[in-house]
């Protein structure tokens, strides 16, 4: 078969091995047009096309631009290449940048991204802002009993959790910048894996699409938030009346980033600055309790260090997979800036400090904070403290009114921001997705109008979130959520992991300015791949105490991967072999502005 349009302008860069004459920038195929050809060459060659190798010498022809009239050019020249952040030069015969900026345009099935309303404003500071105030919410002062638990009560488990996710995140986050800095666009994993599996067609992009939206919302922050700010008030606590107030902030901060995208950012900035203070705080506290004796402190040391590798309660395989899912959750903010991207000044550069340095940050924060966490609260109150152990840690150090009430009351606003931070991405996720026209009433909720913010996604997160919330019953929701949210994003992760070879491997002249190690990258599958195999290789359920007679979280998170592939084998391949038509897709424009896809049906073709 014919080597497609996109093949033929890489190798021609990349080797040059022939004479034949280059296309005009004006000829090129935009990423829209390159579908649209390798759509018509699969259909020719029964979809058993391949990728010639790089050492394919290649004759290449002009492209006639009258074939894709309908669709508007976006082409990636020399001022895209210093917009995505890849150098600052626009020296385009340079083989080491010109190959990502053009893989960048032609491989991904998004159009080119950079004509987002929103523009470029988040600048390093908010960008570590952004990463610490999405790593620092709810999971270091909530999730700690839950992981304490499924480790057995055992120090030594209890720390291995957390190292191991550590060690997986940082892996996971050079994963990320090396996939980042080749598409540095919003959408984060799902662009990464629409990137890395374009066979079979679109299902990468529709599955983890379909999936963003169904998981598209923050059940834990609002829970923590509520139960926290109960606690500080002196309120007696209940169901209702934490799921109430964590409710109501949540909707408060939706209106405000839907009405005003700079209004969210500052209180978002505000929030975050207020977590760097808490991140002080827990520093200076752990400190003070490690390395003072009882008789400056006056609290009791309650770590026995000739008790760290006992196992005091049950554990299992299952539970201790389940113990680094949360832990891995405490750290997953990681991987969400690169969902907006495309609002990051200089994005290669800016993602490149700001992400090692906020992972950094909390990793140190977290180690001091567990250490004190079993220094200061007994064994049995600390595996049976729910989500209140950051509360009783600072109520043992600083007493009733500065430990109970005011630091309570930081972590409930610390959860608040995380609020702030977590809507504000899934919004955008979101948002992509429905640019790409996929699901129903995908261009009213794709759209910036009336304020210039994706305020319908906005809505859509909080509508799935409030449901969620007022139908489940009583009970740990919390963690049984933390490890159901979890289970998905160790799939992508793992996929991505394994991809980073695959594109090395495909693309052997690439060089991404940001570069994943390979041992890294090889034990953040290995990790991954252990936490989706774990839960169930134990016969001990690992659902969170008082839920084990639930579905194990893993079974319902597959359930859950299934229906959004089966919504794509429905829509794209099983339905249009019925109807005996195809989906072809082309661009329409917004009254904001804004650029989306709008499907159509071409009739008489065979497609399954």
């Amino acid at each position: 078969m014919a080597p497609s349009s996109f093949d033929l302008e890489f190798n021609s860069d990349l080797q040059n091995k022939d004479n034949s004459p280059q296309p005009s920038s004006s000829n090129r195929l935009t990423a829209l047009e390159f579908n649209s050809e390798n759509e018509n060459e699969s259909k020719n060659d029964n979809n058993n096309s391949s990728l010639p190798s790089s050492s394919d010498t290649i004759e290449m022809q002009p492209l006639d631009k009258s074939e894709y009239t309908k669709i508007p050019d976006v082409l990636v020249d020399d001022d895209d290449l210093i917009k995505a952040g890849n150098d600052t030069s626009s020296d385009t015969s340079n083989p080491y940048l010109r190959p990502s900026v053009e893989l960048n345009g032609r491989i991904s099935y998004l159009q080119d991204l950079e004509d987002l309303p929103q523009g470029r404003h988040l600048g390093l500071f908010s960008t570590v802002i952004l990463f610490v105030s999405r790593i620092l919410g709810s999971g270091i002062f909530s999730i700690t009993s839950g992981i304490y638990q499924d480790c057995g009560q055992s120090v030594a488990l209890f720390f291995a959790a957390w190292v191991i996710a550590a060690i997986a995140s940082f892996g996971g986050l050079y994963v990320f910048l090396e996939m980042g800095s080749l598409v540095p666009r919003s959408g984060g994993a799902k662009v990464f894996l629409e990137f890395i599996y374009p066979r079979p067609k679109l299902l990468a992009t529709v599955a983890f699409s379909v999936y963003s939206v169904m998981f598209g919302f923050t059940i834990s922050n609002v829970l923590v938030f509520g139960e926290y700010l109960i606690h500080a008030l002196g309120l007696e606590p209940s169901d209702f009346k934490t799921r109430f107030t964590g409710l109501i902030f949540l909707y408060f901060a939706a209106i405000l980033h839907g009405v005003s995208v700079s209004h969210g950012v500052r209180i978002q900035n505000v929030l975050g600055g207020l977590k760097l203070v808490l991140v002080v705080v827990i520093v200076v506290a752990g400190i003070y309790v490690t390395a003072f004796p009882q008789s400056i402190t006056g609290i009791e040391n309650q770590l026995e260090w000739d008790r760290v590798f006992e196992v005091r309660s049950s554990a299992s395989v299952s539970t201790f997979a389940s113990a680094i899912i949360k832990a891995s959750f405490a750290f997953s903010g990681w991987n969400s800036v690169h969902t907006v991207a495309n609002e990051i000044k200089d994005p290669v550069r800016t993602l490149k400090i700001a992400g090692p340095v906020s992972l950094t940050i909390m990793a140190v924060t977290y180690f001091i904070a567990n250490l004190a966490y079993l220094i200061v609260i007994p064994s049995d109150e600390l595996a049976n403290g729910s989500t209140l152990a950051g509360s009783i840690l600072f109520t043992k150090i600083f007493g009733q009114f500065l430990g109970k009430k005011l630091l309570t009351l930081a972590v409930s606003l610390s959860a608040g921001g995380n609020i702030f931070v977590v809507i504000y991405t899934i919004s955008r996720v979101d948002q992509e997705v429905f640019r790409e026209g996929y699901l129903p009433f995908s261009r009213f909720m794709s759209s910036n109008w009336p304020y210039g913010a994706p305020l319908r996604t906005l809505l859509l997160s909080v509508a799935i979130t409030t449901t969620v919330i007022v139908l489940f019953p009583g009970g740990d929701i919390y963690s049984y959520m933390v490890s159901l949210e979890g289970y998905p994003q160790q799939l992508a992760i793992a996929l991505i992991a394994i991809g980073i070879f695959i594109i090395r491997k495909r693309y052997p002249e690439l060089h991404s300015p940001i570069k994943a190690g390979v041992v890294g990258t090889i034990a953040v599958f290995l990790i991954s791949l252990y936490l989706l195999i774990g839960p169930f290789v134990s016969s001990k359920s690992p659902n969170p105490k008082g839920l084990e007679n639930w579905p194990n979280y893993g079974v319902v998170a597959i359930i859950c991967i299934l229906a959004c592939i089966g919504f794509w084998y429905i829509k794209f391949r099983l339905l249009p072999w019925l109807g005996g038509y195809e989906l072809v897709s082309e661009e329409v424009q917004l009254s904001d502005g804004l650029p989306v896809k709008k499907w159509k049906k071409l009739h008489s073709y065979n497609t399954l």
